[in-house]
């Protein structure tokens, strides 16, 4: 469904796209009648706001940041609906996540985070989790400030003690959600954040994601300093009860090694192992003064190298800074890079324009359909750049294929609405293996209503499972 966005509301005149997610798009607006605040316009997609329920808790974000103040919370200005699209309007943070910080010194990394405690201390003061806590929630401001975005699946104690959420919802970004959060999500409490804090804090200080190894900081990074693998095994602990109390806790505990002498040693050298350029990205703190605009080239080049050279692992994570670093404007660039990369690096690029691209993008984008290192990414990229640029139909017809046909063109199908694909579904379903029922489950979320409703009937026979494929149904 596409349905055009306001070029105003009010005041506030909308500008460039500055990204999407599953559920919303982020553009720059300008406040005509003062020029020099920076904003953004979170717009729910028309897909999206269909779901009343949907709409009410992305409209509860803004109500709920707009009545907390703390410096290191996004600001949030106003919001509500321009015409039947639910927006929320707030400051722009536009210095990157703290994704680029990977690899820092732990007493570094902490100085960052602290305040990040501090502010989710403030919130669940205030009776909100934040529920879905990760680096790329975590932006900087123009003035350097790290700050917690992305509200929208908070858990609210309201006005008459309503606990605001639906209890079939699976809530959290794996890697970094609690155990607790895979039942009832509404039996959670602040210690949920204090996990996604310390799975933070883990990942940034080692390299590696906790949830992908369970071992202690020292067994993957020798030498790591032994008060503060304590404290952070604690945050991680899988029952809330032996688990870091509180934020405010966890905030004073890590505030405490800070001023120990074990940190003395550890404030500004990462450790072993680490590159320099493993922790030279850059965020606002280390480019302000850097005073001429840079080109793509000159921006982008760091992350095109990792992919050249880089192994896998490292040519991953530059598909993902590269990803978060992209705009819009860089579109050409890409393309022409696109060109001369190698083939291990190819899919990364083809990710980023289906971030920002737009209809230059489709025809390059088409003829890696047949790609073996990318085609899966090019399906991807087309169909968010189709629905962006309003060509659903014409990417559609494009990515189609007889019966249910490959599953990685699943998801881009499904995000076009693709009523064969749900019919191919419905006649071929008992056939399945369970891994692919549950991969149909998954691109079956990006189905607009009612396709999404005839799936959750066809499939009703995985309601009364104890799985992960039951926990995917319910979300439909």
């Amino acid at each position: 469904m596409n349905v055009l966005l306001p070029r105003q509301i009010g005041g506030v005149k909308i500008l460039e796209r500055l990204g999407e997610g599953g559920m919303a798009f982020v553009h720059r607006a300008e406040d005509l009648f003062n020029p020099e605040r920076a904003l953004a316009v979170k717009f729910l997609r028309a897909e999206t706001s269909a779901d009343s329920e949907l709409a009410q808790r992305f409209l509860r974000e803004g109500e709920v940041l707009k009545r907390l103040s703390h410096p290191h919370l996004v600001e949030v200005y106003d919001f509500g609906r321009a015409g039947r699209t639910p927006y929320i309007l707030m400051e722009l943070l536009p210095g990157g996540s703290v994704k680029a910080c990977r690899g820092e010194a732990p007493a570094r990394i902490l100085r960052r985070l602290l305040p990040v405690a501090d502010a989710l201390r403030y919130t669940h003061e205030s009776g909100v989790i934040h529920r879905d806590l990760k680096p790329s929630n975590l932006l900087f401001a123009e003035d350097g400030r790290l700050k917690v975005t992305d509200f929208g699946v908070c858990l609210w104690e309201g006005s008459e003690g309503t606990r605001v959420t639906r209890s079939q919802m699976v809530v959290g970004t794996l890697g970094y959600m609690a155990p607790e959060q895979h039942g009832d999500p509404r039996r959670v409490d602040g210690r949920c954040d204090v996990y996604a804090l310390g799975a933070i804090l883990y990942e940034f200080c080692t390299g590696q994601s906790y949830s992908q190894i369970q071992l202690p900081p020292a067994a993957v990074r020798p030498g790591f300093p032994l008060r503060l693998a304590g404290l952070l095994m604690r945050s991680l602990s899988a029952d809330p009860a032996r688990r870091t109390p509180s934020m405010g806790v966890f905030q004073q505990e890590l505030a405490g090694w800070l001023e120990s002498a074990e940190a003395a040693g550890w404030g500004e050298e990462p450790l072993p192992g680490w590159r320099d350029e493993d922790r030279d990205e850059e965020t606002v703190s280390r480019v302000k003064a850097v005073n001429r605009p840079q080109s793509p080239e000159e921006r982008l080049a760091p992350y095109l190298d990792a992919l050249q050279t880089g192994g896998v692992g490292a040519r991953r994570a530059a598909a993902e800074g590269l990803r978060t670093v992209v705009m819009p404007s860089d579109e050409t660039f890409l393309l022409e890079a696109m060109g001369r990369a190698s083939e291990g690096a190819r899919f990364a690029l083809v990710l980023a324009l289906g971030q920002i691209g737009g209809s230059p993008s489709l025809v390059p984008l088409l003829s890696l359909l047949e790609d073996p290192f990318a085609r899966a990414e090019a399906a991807e990229a087309l169909s968010l750049i189709a629905l962006r640029t309003g060509q659903g139909p014409e990417i559609l017809g494009r990515l189609q294929e007889g019966g249910l046909g490959n599953p990685w063109r699943w998801v881009p199908r499904a995000r076009l609405g693709d009523e064969a694909w749900v019919e191919a579904l419905e006649s071929g379903w008992e056939a399945l293996a369970p891994p692919l029922k549950l991969q149909a489950l998954e691109a079956s979320r990006l189905l607009p209503e009612p396709l999404r409703g005839r799936v959750k009937a066809l499939t009703r026979d995985l309601a009364g499972r104890s799985s992960h494929q039951r926990q995917v149904w319910e979300g439909l």
